[in-house]
């Protein structure tokens, strides 16, 4: 990462960390070590999903694999309010992300301006499909902390396996659009993050992902290890150097997870997730929303975090789990 980013979000996290929010932290954690049964903490970070909808049709992804059961639409910004009100005090990030592409969402900027507000720290994760220059000068504009751009490949054959219906070169001027905005703006943020899920058709690019990415623009580079959700053709999507898989292949061809399931797992405790309709998730891997715990726009945001159904289903998964929590890599 340049050292320009590295203040950037240094700067930007400072930001977020007010004394309460510390002292919420550093309560989380100290649950967590104690492995205590009850959470008794405020969120400390908020996820939500501007639009469960997308513009690509990535096999792995739960909508893009038509596996989303849950209804297409976008955020609305009080829906956006009724999730952040209640908990800003506490929040030191806020991520605008969950299933679909949270660009689509034409109110997007306005809410990341609105927690901004709040001195919380913004992160957006995009296909870079709609990063126009017109759109990223509005996300430069909203203080937007960070952008995360997927680009799981350095030629379009190779690119578009996963990233079906996609355009790389759409993706590459998106991070540049981005850097321009910023240029233009005077501002130092978002940092741009480029991503690489890694599967076994694309790991012959790493090298190259890591050297073209600096010259697209970014300031960082991530590679991610890719979650299966689909059984077919499992054993042929993990990559073959195990470093990049977080599955390891059976002798019978199945692949299963290679961390255990977490008993304790840390994410109930600090993080709430809410979907475009304003539905609480148990966690982000709850993507279909089996296990909701309420509505932000039916009750208050802090009662459905602090009720006894959120703490119920929080010890389930702190017992023996969940069937969602077995192939979480979390």
């Amino acid at each position: 990462m340049s050292v320009m980013a590295k203040i950037q979000l240094v700067v930007g996290l400072a930001r977020a960390f007010t004394l309460a929010r510390m002292a919420n932290s550093a309560r989380i954690r100290l649950c967590s070590l104690a492995r205590m049964r009850r959470v008794t903490t405020r969120p400390e970070s908020l996820s939500v999903e501007p639009a469960s909808v997308c513009n690509l049709r990535c096999p792995e992804c739960t909508l893009g694999g038509g596996r989303l059961q849950r209804q297409g639409q976008l955020m609305n910004t009080a829906t956006f309010e009724n999730a952040l009100q209640p908990l800003a005090s506490w929040l030191v990030n806020c991520q605008f992300f969950l299933q679909g592409e949270p660009t689509l969402n034409p109110n997007l900027c306005q809410m990341i301006a609105k927690a901004h507000q709040h001195r919380i720290f913004t992160t957006i994760s995009t296909n870079g499909q709609t990063l126009t220059p017109d759109i990223c000068r509005e996300l430069v504009g909203s203080g937007l902390d960070q952008i995360i751009v997927s680009i799981d490949g350095t030629t379009q054959a190779v690119y578009e396996q996963y990233r079906v219906g996609g355009s790389l070169q759409k993706a590459i001027d998106g991070i540049g659009n981005i850097v321009r905005a910023r240029r233009e703006l005077g501002r130092g943020n978002p940092a741009v993050t480029a991503q690489f899920i890694v599967f076994r058709h694309n790991e012959h690019q790493i090298a190259d992902f890591k050297r073209l990415a600096r010259q697209w623009g970014a300031d960082r580079v991530v590679l991610k290890t890719a979650q299966i959700e689909t059984s077919a053709n499992a054993a042929e999507m993990i990559p073959q150097n195990s470093k990049y898989s977080r599955y390891r292949l059976t002798t019978d061809g199945t692949i299963v997870p290679k961390r255990q399931f977490n008993a304790n797992c840390f994410r109930l405790r600090g993080t709430m997730v809410v979907a475009a309709n304003g539905d609480v998730a148990l966690c982000c891997y709850d993507k279909n929303c089996r296990h909701r715990l309420g509505n932000v726009n039916q009750t208050d945001a802090l009662s459905i975090w602090n009720s006894v159904e959120a703490d119920n289903l929080r010890r389930q998964v702190w017992g023996k789990g969940l069937e969602i929590c077995r192939n979480c890599g979390g």
